[in-house]
């Protein structure tokens, strides 16, 4: 099958607006039934409400995405001991997907992670999403084993001594680290929240 979807002419990332909200729930309902489409493993993953969504506030950088002033992904990130970046959400909308929100947002968490000087983020993801692990592996996560970095192996041990286990059943943990700043950001001076992705 073709898919002959257009990259969006503008992307746009904010801060959660209660106006989006709305919208985010929606999202979150078509995201839920493409999960109970691929069967057992991932099909059990519920909808967050406006409730759950507004709730996330409070722990997390919530970050939406508008292509072309629409709705279409957002994440949710938080600092955790020992200043490593932890990935709670990444969603794009079915019918935004391919077109750059994903990296987009991403992109934005990197950046605000970098400024507090953290060098790694976490993901916990659904071993059977095997699209998320796709699009993960693409943009340069591994699963978290003896090779990473001191940082993300602190992390784990400190979810592990907690009580609350890092990676719940068939779910992975998956790491990477956050590159240096583009030398092009450099040169965007104040571009604000808005930028373009082609």
């Amino acid at each position: 099958m073709h898919d002959e979807r257009t990259a969006p002419k503008r992307i746009r990332v904010t801060g959660l607006q209660e106006a989006q909200l709305p919208a985010l729930v929606a999202l979150e309902q078509a995201c839920t039934a493409t999960h109970r489409e691929a069967g057992p493993g991932v099909s059990e993953i519920e909808a967050r409400t406006l409730a759950d969504l507004a709730a996330l506030t409070r722990r997390h950088d919530v970050r939406v995405a508008e292509a072309d002033d629409e709705v279409a992904g957002y994440l949710a990130w938080r600092d955790e001991a020992p200043g490593v970046a932890v990935l709670e959400e990444l969603a794009v909308h079915p019918d935004h997907q391919r077109g750059g929100i994903g990296t987009r947002l991403l992109a934005e968490l990197q950046d605000r992670a970098r400024e507090l000087g953290m060098e790694q983020v976490v993901v916990r993801s659904r071993e059977k999403a095997s699209w998320a692990q796709t699009f993960y592996e693409k943009k340069g996560f591994q699963p978290l084993g003896e090779g990473a970095p001191a940082k993300v192996r602190a992390w784990w041990s400190e979810q592990e001594a907690s009580g609350s286990p890092p990676a719940r059943a068939g779910e992975v943990i998956l790491w990477a680290a956050i590159p240096p700043q583009r030398p092009e950001a450099l040169d965007e001076g104040d571009g604000g929240d808005e930028r373009s992705e082609s």
